[in-house]
């Protein structure tokens, strides 16, 4: 089989991810020169209940873990079965994931070799559609007599390696084992060619589930070293580790620049909505501070929700949120730390003074005690950091991203791509105000002031 020891492993867990995520059960198989020399199982108690799904699915209630022994308690007694051994699992970084993280709690840093049969399924049978452990052992007809229990679900990826060694030969065994080796971080469902062919330029990258929808989209520079350090972190981030399970394929766009590469993930994350990219996924309206005037001259606030693609007087836009309680949130913040006045923020209703007056957090603005020239002055600064910029040009702007191409921009939307190879072209764009595009335009002009022109 394998030329060192190698230990077969399975777990069921409570279905946490994270430092939520604990092991219910183990099971263990130690193999060494081709021969099975020990075999262990046991339920954990994990510390916290089990959800009845996990209950459901495992057959491990409750109450069958009150009197388990902790994960402490059997730690010394797996660490000498994993001695010095390969761990082989069915989606290893999964299991493994847990294992390091349980050793960790305990002060053990655990670092083995890793093989996993999910990969080897792929590898050496490529023929057949679906690597689950379940379509393994109905397509082999591997018996097992408990499923989903540790034990027997480690016995019969045991089981399946010898299977494959003897129906495809042991050096294409090797062959995958020593691919394995070199590409350990890779995640169980996704293809080894697919990385020989991602470039190391700039541009975005989109890992899809099974059936082709999108999961997340990235970008980098190096868009080849991103995609791999998604994947050598799995095992110590919930989120990367729910990305490596859920990954069939890896897409990408190159692009010739950073900022080319940093805008088309903004666009992307937008039109595909991603399931792992919550902060970039936008809805069509959102939640703004928009700055008006009271008949006393005072500044004053109001959230309201707004599609800013539409939205002409960004001057007034003080702020964007994704949510109308965000909005509030950060108002309510500024309001305090600035002493301003709850009533014009639009955080209070009161007829004459509001009620932070009597406590001695207003000023008095609310009943003109305090001139409207401070209280504005003061409020303006306070809301500075988050307002819309002003458009700081007189005209439009052509900003030069490379030797071969400028972005033409306006009031910070890009009207277009000026191509300079040859004879210079506009390749128009229909854009309206967007905040992302905002904010990376900003930075960008901050940092590359030198490259700005202006475009009639």
């Amino acid at each position: 089989m394998f030329s060192e020891p190698t230990v077969f492993v399975d777990i069921e867990t409570n279905g946490g991810n994270g430092p939520s995520g604990r092991i219910i059960e183990v099971g263990l198989i130690r193999v060494e020169e081709g021969q099975v020399v020990r075999e262990y199982k046991s339920l954990v108690n994990p510390g916290t209940g089990v959800p009845v799904w996990i209950e459901r699915l495992t057959g491990i209630k409750n109450s069958d873990l009150t009197h388990a022994p902790y994960f402490e308690d059997i730690a010394s007694e797996l660490r000498e079965i994993l001695d010095g051994a390969i761990f082989v699992a069915h989606n290893v970084r999964f299991d493994y994931s847990f294992f390091r993280s349980h050793f960790a709690a305990l002060g053990h840093d655990y670092k083995p070799k890793l093989f996993c049969t999910v990969r080897m399924s792929r590898g050496m049978y490529p023929e057949h559609k679906g690597h689950s452990l379940e379509k393994i052992i109905n397509r082999h007809g591997i018996v097992v007599e408990d499923r989903h229990r540790a034990y027997d679900d480690a016995r019969a990826i045991y089981e399946f390696t010898r299977l494959a060694i003897s129906e495809k030969g042991r050096d294409a065994f090797l062959a995958n084992v020593a691919l394995q080796m070199k590409t350990k971080t890779l995640p169980p469902n996704l293809d080894e060619t697919k990385f020989a062919h991602l470039p190391t330029a700039p541009g975005i990258y989109i890992f899809e589930d099974e059936e082709g929808t999108p999961l997340y989209v990235g970008k980098s520079v190096n868009i080849r070293s991103r995609v791999m350090s998604h994947f050598a972190n799995d095992t110590k981030v919930a989120k990367e580790m729910k990305i490596s399970q859920r990954s069939f394929n890896v897409s990408y766009e190159q692009t010739d620049t950073e900022i080319e590469a940093l805008l088309l993930e903004s666009a992307k994350v937008k039109e595909l909505q991603p399931t792992f990219n919550r902060l970039l996924r936008r809805k069509t309206t959102q939640s703004v501070l928009l700055k008006k005037y009271d008949d006393h001259g005072y500044l004053t606030i109001a959230i309201e929700n707004r599609d800013l693609s539409d939205v002409t007087d960004l001057d007034k836009v003080y702020g964007v949120y994704t949510s109308r309680a965000k909005a509030k949130a950060a108002l309510e913040s500024l309001t305090r730390t600035y002493q301003l006045c709850p009533k014009l923020m639009g955080l209070e209703k009161a007829k004459s003074y509001c009620f932070r007056y009597q406590l001695g957090l207003c000023k008095g603005a609310c009943g003109g005690e305090e001139l409207p020239s401070g209280y504005n002055e003061r409020a303006e600064f306070a809301l500075g950091r988050s307002r819309i910029e002003v458009w700081p040009f007189k005209t439009k702007i052509a900003v030069k991203i490379s030797e071969l191409k400028s972005l033409i921009v306006d009031q910070w939307v890009i009207e277009g791509i000026m191509h300079h190879e040859f004879e210079p072209t506009l390749e128009r764009l229909s854009n309206g105000f967007d905040i992302d595009t905002y904010k990376i335009l900003r930075a960008y002009l901050r940092k590359n002031s030198g490259n700005v022109t202006p475009y009639a």
